[in-house]
């Protein structure tokens, strides 16, 4: 699915926000505070089971392998995810280095992580 209309540069920090409404289908694309227009996805679905995130790389199918090809190359930070679509005032917040409030499925904060490959751990 593309989202197009938003520039970017290469090299440079970007926030990254995405948001989907199981009940309408309706998903939009955050960059650096700015949204895209708004595209239906799929409703009426629901996330159920044990599942797994993966962060850096497309894997192709649950459980399968990586390719290295796929592999994303850059920095990551403040990852989070919840289970509702957030209000278009916590992405500002957020972007406004505001209070927030911290993912209920996925708080950056409090991870837990493995590491593979050549991956570098830093403190900020």
């Amino acid at each position: 699915m593309t989202f197009a209309g938003l520039d970017y540069n290469v090299n440079t920090w970007h926030s990254i926000c995405f948001t989907w409404d199981s009940v309408s289908g309706v998903g939009q694309l955050w960059l650096n505070g700015k949204h895209s227009v708004r595209k239906y996805i799929n409703s009426g679905s629901h996330i159920s089971g044990t599942f797994i995130i993966i962060l850096g790389q497309d894997q192709d199918s649950y459980g399968g392998t990586f390719d290295a090809r796929q592999s994303f190359v850059g920095t990551l930070s403040d990852v989070h995810m919840w289970n509702e679509t957030i209000p278009r005032q916590e992405i500002m917040n957020y972007m406004e280095n505001k209070y927030f409030s911290s993912g209920n499925v996925l708080n950056w904060r409090h991870l837990e992580f493995r590491v593979t490959g050549r991956v570098l751990v830093e403190e900020s």
